[in-house]
C-alpha cells in the first residue's frame, strides 16, 4: 500500500465514527425552518436515543393546547351539566284584606309576614361558556306555606322558571343573576265561604342575584352552596260568604286578599354533574 493510500485510510477510519456518533447524540425536537419552511425558530435539542418524532410532536401540541385553554373555563371539566338542589326559602310579604262587610275591622286589615321558612327544590340544565361564564335553565318549586285563623286558612306556593348566568372564579366562588317567571298560587278556605275553597294563580316576573361556592368532589361532579335573593309579585284571591245581620236576610259579602311584592331569601345546597 502506498503512503498516500495509507494516510487516507487512517483519516477515513477516524472521521467516520466521530461523525456517526455526532449524528446520534443531538437532533432537534422539531425540524427548523430551513427544513420544514416554518418560522425558522429551532427548538431545544434532545438525545437521539430519546428522539421519537411523533411522540414529541404530540406532547408539544398537547402542552401548548393546555396552556392556551388553561384560563378559558374555570372549574369546568365538561361542556354541559345538570344540577339538583334542596333549598330553605325565607319569604317576606304583606297581605291586605278588603271586604264590603260593614263589620270588618279596618284596624286589622293587613298581615305582615317576615322570613317565613318554606322548603323548596330545583333542577337545572346548563353549559359552560368562555372565560368562566356558564348559564342554565332552572325549574323550581316550593312547599306550601300555610296560615290560619278563626275566619280562614291561607296557603301560598310559588313554582318558577328562570334563566341564570354565572361567573365562576378559580377559588370556587361564583356570582350570578337570573330572570324568569314565577306563578304564585293562593288558596283561601273557610267554613263561612260559599262553594268551599277559592284558588287563584298569576304569572309574575322574577329577578334574582346569587352568591355561591362550588367544590369539586369527583370527576365532573361538584357540590354547590348558594345564597340567592329574589323579588316577584304576588297575586290576589277573593271569596264570597253569607252573613245574616238580621235573621233571614242572607246577605252575601266579599273578602279579598291582595299580595304585594314577595321578597325571597334562599339558601340551597346541591350537586352538579358534568357531561
Amino acid at each position: 500500500m502506498s503512503s498516500k493510500n495509507l494516510v487516507f485510510s487512517i483519516l477515513f477510519a477516524g472521521i467516520v465514527p466521530v461523525c456517526a456518533n455526532a449524528s446520534m447524540v443531538y437532533t432537534p425536537s422539531r425540524p427548523c425552518g430551513a427544513v420544514m419552511g416554518c418560522d425558522g425558530e429551532c427548538y431545544p435539542y434532545v438525545r437521539q436515543a430519546d428522539f421519537r418524532p411523533s411522540v414529541l410532536w404530540n406532547n408539544d401540541v398537547q402542552q401548548n393546547a393546555r396552556v392556551e385553554t388553561s384560563g378559558v373555563r374555570k372549574n369546568a371539566p365538561a361542556d354541559w351539566y345538570i344540577g339538583v338542589n334542596a333549598a330553605m326559602n325565607f319569604w317576606s310579604w304583606e297581605n291586605e284584606y278588603n271586604s264590603n262587610y260593614g263589620g270588618t275591622d279596618l284596624l286589622f286589615n293587613k298581615d305582615e309576614y317576615s322570613f317565613e321558612s318554606v322548603f323548596g327544590g330545583a333542577i337545572a340544565v346548563g353549559t359552560w361558556f368562555a372565560s368562566g361564564i356558564r348559564g342554565d335553565i332552572e325549574l323550581g318549586m316550593s312547599a306550601e306555606f300555610s296560615d290560619s285563623d278563626d275566619l280562614a286558612e291561607y296557603k301560598l306556593s310559588i313554582p318558577y322558571l328562570m334563566a341564570n348566568a354565572y361567573w365562576d372564579f378559580d377559588s370556587g366562588l361564583y356570582l350570578g343573576g337570573g330572570l324568569g317567571v314565577a306563578r304564585p298560587k293562593i288558596t283561601l278556605d273557610g267554613a263561612l265561604f260559599n262553594g268551599g275553597s277559592g284558588e287563584e294563580a298569576s304569572v309574575s316576573p322574577k329577578v334574582g342575584f346569587a352568591l355561591g361556592y362550588a367544590s369539586q368532589i369527583a370527576d365532573n361532579t361538584f357540590i354547590d352552596f348558594r345564597y340567592r335573593i329574589s323579588l316577584m309579585k304576588g297575586t290576589d284571591v277573593s271569596q264570597t260568604f253569607t252573613w245574616e245581620q238580621t235573621p233571614g236576610s242572607g246577605e252575601q259579602y266579599i273578602l279579598q286578599v291582595e299580595n304585594d311584592l314577595i321578597l325571597e331569601n334562599a339558601l340551597s345546597v346541591g350537586i352538579r354533574f358534568g357531561f
